[in-house]
């Protein structure tokens, strides 16, 4: 499965900025990099010295043209991220300058890399996991600090490590039921059918902690949805402006403005949150009217967290009335608005409807109690997410759907043990269980999903 091919990309984004890599992984890499780079110096460079950077220029070896003033990296093997052989060209970066010393290294012999195909050869070469190979693209794609420490636990081997130490405890067990099977007339030591069963109860556990952190791991990585609801008219989209601190809805005394759901994401105490705002519920009048709640009613069921606003210089309306009793209580978070004008509302009545709970009082355009507002929230967020950064979490579907396999495989040899099955059934039960957990870390894998990994990566990454 490792190319022998060397490969090459632009691996930073295309555009006008300070800096653009064109990144070369492969044993022709020093060999191309001396074809097109010309030191400043005048003097020859020495490459056999190990990263150093060297300052010149990218020069056509055939038609002599100047091509960019670059620095040039060179990062022997095995100590590189690849463990192959890698020439870094810092160009300028806009698309010319970018394009042009790519098909210079093209022209010369290298192939122009697959999507996420560096980082997939520095696992094939052994100098990361699988689980820590999926964690570079949680790194790039990281939306919050919190998120960004996930992934960097990852990266440094945490969930590999607790998946190699619950892989232990099954070949340790496995090597028991083994022995039994080969040496089973010998006079040799046997588990009874109760430590065998406290066993597997125990890698039941571990498997069951594990596949817990996968909800709370996807709310670090994709975000929790918080659905801003109410009549029309409350300040719905006042709160979603001034928590974005800029105008992305438009906001006006005219009941309806809000005809579609509008969708933007920030980060509230760690935690990537979609704020959505809606359309306000209320008795329609004409198709698109109907059409806005229609989509208004469909959010909410997607909703983690229901950001319920009323307007607090207003009295209740029977349109107030209506949506508290159609709300799920445990995920609303009760919101009074405009707390800077004279209060009409009547606060005790809400309550009513939602016991126990305390009632936000802010005033969106005033920016009054946000941050209690964003405490609460979080305070949400955190029911679902309880984890600390330093912990291990299962990140993407695919481990998520392997480790379940696995658990399956381990509670059919739990079976088996209670129903007296031979050693044999047993121990294929937790083969197949120890080959799923070597699916995440990769010691085991197909081509064809190893493929599908990394086609989610960019090319030159």
């Amino acid at each position: 499965m490792i190319s022998e091919d060397t490969i090459s990309a632009i691996a930073t984004p295309i555009g006008e900025s300070g800096i653009g890599i064109v990144r070369m992984s492969g044993k022709e890499s020093f060999l191309i990099a001396r074809k097109i780079f010309q030191p400043s110096c005048g003097k020859k460079v020495n490459w056999k010295t190990p990263f150093k950077t060297h300052y010149g220029w990218i020069i056509d070896p055939e038609s002599k043209e100047l091509i960019d003033e670059v620095l040039l990296t060179l990062m022997p093997a095995p100590k590189s991220y690849t463990r192959e052989d890698i020439a870094e060209i810092n160009c300028h970066s806009g698309p010319v300058p970018l394009r042009k010393t790519l098909r210079l290294t093209l022209k010369l012999g290298a192939r122009l890399a697959e999507a996420g195909e560096f980082t997939k050869r520095a696992f094939l070469n052994g100098r990361i996991d699988l689980a820590q190979a999926e964690s570079v693209l949680e790194v790039v794609q990281a939306k919050t600090e919190k998120s960004l420490q996930i992934a960097l636990n990852q990266l440094k081997g945490g969930l590999s490590e607790k998946i190699n130490t619950l892989k232990k405890k099954m070949v340790d067990f496995l090597s028991c039921l083994e022995a039994e099977i080969e040496f089973g007339e010998e006079d040799i030591e046997h588990l009874s059918r109760k430590d065998e069963e406290s066993r597997l109860k125990d890698i039941l556990v571990q498997i069951a902690l594990l596949l817990k952190t996968a909800r709370r791991g996807r709310v670090y990585k994709e975000g929790l949805k918080a659905v801003i609801v109410g009549r029309p008219n409350v300040g719905k989209s006042s709160l979603l402006n001034t928590l974005l601190q800029r105008e992305r809805a438009i906001v006006s005394h005219t009941p309806g403005t809000t005809r579609d759901t509008i969708e933007e994401m920030i980060n509230i105490k760690g935690f990537p949150l979609w704020i959505i705002d809606t359309a306000g519920l209320r008795e329609v009048e004409g198709k698109i009217e109907e059409e806005a709640v229609r989509r208004t009613h469909a959010k909410l069921e997607e909703a983690n967290i229901i950001l319920l606003m009323v307007d607090g210089s207003l009295p209740l309306e029977k349109e107030d009335i209506s949506i508290f009793e159609r709300m799920e209580k445990e995920k609303t978070l009760l919101i009074v608005n405009k707390i800077d004008l004279p209060q009409r509302i009547d606060k005790e009545k809400i309550e009513s409807f939602f016991p126990g709970q305390e009632v936000v009082e802010i005033s969106a355009t005033e920016e009054i109690n946000l941050e209690k507002l964003k405490e609460r929230t979080a305070g949400f967020a955190l029911k679902e997410a309880t984890l600390s950064s330093s912990d291990s979490f299962i990140l993407s579907i695919r481990q998520e759907q392997v480790l379940e396999q696995a658990r399956q495989n381990v509670e059919r040899a739990l079976l088996g043990i209670r129903g007296e099955l031979s050693e044999e059934l047993i121990a294929f039960d937790l083969r197949e269980a120890i080959d799923r957990l070597g699916e995440i870390t990769g010691e085991v894998l197909a081509d064809d999903i190893l493929d599908q990994i990394f086609s989610h990566f960019c090319i030159g990454k």
